[in-house]
């Protein structure tokens, strides 16, 4: 049996079981920063969910080629957004402190 990788429970599977298309992938970035900027889950957490889901596209059958590339391309944009978007909350919290 197959052990599939939890991100979520917001982003539904589409196919085959685990990740398929790049659609998914966006999906489940696009509901990883939802969850952080609306506060359910630590920049921490996000973390370490945007770089699992880079990993397991990384690792997974499905993604072979130009495929894999536009997936990764994905996962690292939300990287960027999620850095962009932490760094701007330190900032607002380490100005209210002054």
């Amino acid at each position: 049996m197959r052990n599939y990788v939890y991100l979520g429970k917001k982003v539904k599977d589409v196919g085959k079981p685990g990740l398929d298309s790049v659609s998914e992938v966006r999906g489940i970035r696009d509901q990883i920063l939802r969850d952080r900027k609306a506060g359910r889950i630590s920049a921490r957490t996000a973390a370490s969910r945007m770089n699992l889901l880079k990993l397991a596209v990384m690792r997974d059958r499905d993604f072979r080629g130009a495929k894999r590339v536009r997936a990764i391309k994905v996962v690292n944009t939300g990287i960027k957004r999620l850095k962009k978007f932490n760094a701007a909350r330190r900032g607002r919290a380490g100005r209210a402190r002054r």
